[in-house]
């Protein structure tokens, strides 16, 4: 079942029609876009590398750290089981984080995905999760990590939540028009001509 919303505005005088591509199920398309996110951040988190001069495998086997202790950051160049092991947990924390950025902009918060809001929630969704990974998850669970460059470490995110958001745009279309009329049409449905199927995340 695709989800397909129908917004018209007699006010404004458009018509448009916002299909999802994505059965009925909450929180798929948050976490396609994670995972989007996750492989634009763990590109980015090798081209900064490069640039740099360093290991393009660094932060994936230091991801894996959490698992295979901290000694598996110093090894140099490709070690097979760190690097597998580091990227998996790292798609799979980009995918539960897009699941929740899916949750929280279109069930908690009903925002829209026009008018560039995607590309502000998901920045600041980025910055976010920059600052409780970098300030309290990782020097409890995985301090290793904390030895990447600052600012590099930013970007990753801040790459993440912007390519999140607009990934999920394409995903999980809401017109803002429909937020807008939902609220009128339960005042005064014959004057904003709304027509509406949704919702799910």
């Amino acid at each position: 079942m695709r989800i397909h919303t129908t917004a018209k505005s007699s006010a404004m005088g458009t018509d448009k029609d916002f299909i999802s591509p994505l059965p009925d199920i909450m929180g798929l398309g948050g976490a396609l876009a994670g995972a989007a996110g996750g492989l634009a951040m763990a590109g980015i988190a090798a081209l900064i590398s490069l640039s740099l001069g360093g290991d393009i495998w660094l932060e994936a086997k230091q991801i894996s750290a959490i698992v295979l202790g901290q000694q598996v950051g110093q090894q140099a160049g490709f070690a097979a089981g760190p690097v597998i092991i580091g990227s998996i947990l790292h798609m799979v924390m980009a995918v539960l984080m897009g699941a929740a950025y899916g949750i929280l902009s279109r069930r908690v918060f009903k925002l829209p995905t026009e008018f560039g809001t995607p590309l502000l929630t998901g920045l600041i969704y980025g910055m976010l999760t920059w600052m409780v990974a970098y300030f309290i998850v990782l020097p409890i669970f995985n301090p290793v990590l904390l030895q990447t460059y600052a600012p590099a470490f930013i970007v990753q995110h801040l790459v993440y939540g912007l390519v999140t958001g607009l990934v999920y745009t394409v995903l999980r279309p809401q017109p803002y028009i429909e937020n807008e009329f939902s609220l009128v049409s339960a005042i005064a449905p014959e004057r904003n001509g709304a027509a509406m199927s949704m919702d799910i995340d």
